[in-house]
């Protein structure tokens, strides 16, 4: 199946719900190890996964319904939008009967406008209609219920994706066994800055081979900043020339 990358909290869409299980068959959520905003979009993206077919995405389904508040009973209520078998059903009980009254007047020689307005009054007033009134005012309120739960689920983990913050371990090595490390771990310190990232206060230096040594530092970083990003910046345009390597050996939330 086709890889669904992800940055900061988007994902590529995924083409089936046949993807989205694959995708799933070893995973909890979409994206990380908790829950997220990719898995909101792509629990937008298709209606309850067949049981049998796709027993991931299903599992999957009702897990992310449940996080959102939803019982399994209104996850399955999510509109998938009418098969072709479906459009192509038998005519309206309303239809049948217009055919039928019409076959009856040919029969007639003489007709009776009086009691033509009558039948029709019936039958806009039958129970059949009266049901079907019914259902679809019970349904568009359905949805209207799973949108808004959708839409406050989404404002929560918005509000909590803020406050979340990841402590990151990094190991800096140097190209000469001369180099200052000190020097090199509070210039990173001074000149790579984002919004929200706070490098740690000090730091380790360890021994490498050959006499190098290499800086074991941290930094904390918001959900909207990614590290990886910042070490490719450090290594590739700001400092080429003085960092040999530079990588994230850990990384957990605060």
């Amino acid at each position: 199946p086709p890889v669904h990358l992800y940055s900061g909290t988007m994902i590529k869409p995924f083409p089936s719900v046949e993807a989205l299980n694959a995708h799933l068959a070893d995973k909890s959520y979409v994206m990380g190890y908790s829950f997220s905003a990719g898995d909101i979009q792509a629990f937008k993206q298709f209606p309850l996964p067949d049981k049998t077919a796709c027993p991931h995405a299903y599992r999957w389904y009702i897990h992310i319904a449940a996080l959102q508040g939803m019982p399994a009973a209104m996850a399955a209520m999510v509109p998938a939008g009418p098969s072709p078998k479906t459009k192509a059903a038998a005519p309206a009980p309303a239809k049948k009967a217009a055919k039928a009254a019409a076959a009856e007047e040919d029969d007639d020689e003489e007709f009776d406008f009086g009691d033509e307005d009558e039948e029709e009054e019936e039958e806009k007033a039958s129970p059949a209609n009266d049901r079907k009134a019914k259902a679809a005012a019970l349904k568009a309120k359905r949805d209207a219920e799973l949108e808004e739960k959708k839409k406050k689920a989404e404002e929560r983990l918005a509000k909590k994706e803020a406050k979340q913050r990841s402590l990151c371990n990094l190991e800096v090595k140097p190209w000469e066994e001369e180099q200052d490390l000190m020097e090199l771990f509070n210039k990173i310190k001074a000149t790579v800055k984002r919004e929200g990232l706070v490098w740690g206060e000090n730091c380790a230096l360890k021994p490498v081979a050959y006499g190098i040594k290499k800086i074991c530092m941290t930094a904390v970083i918001p959900m909207s900043v990614s590290m990886d990003e910042i070490i490719e910046e450090i290594l590739e345009d700001i400092f080429p020339d003085e960092i040999q390597s530079m990588e994230m050996t850990n990384m957990s939330l605060l």
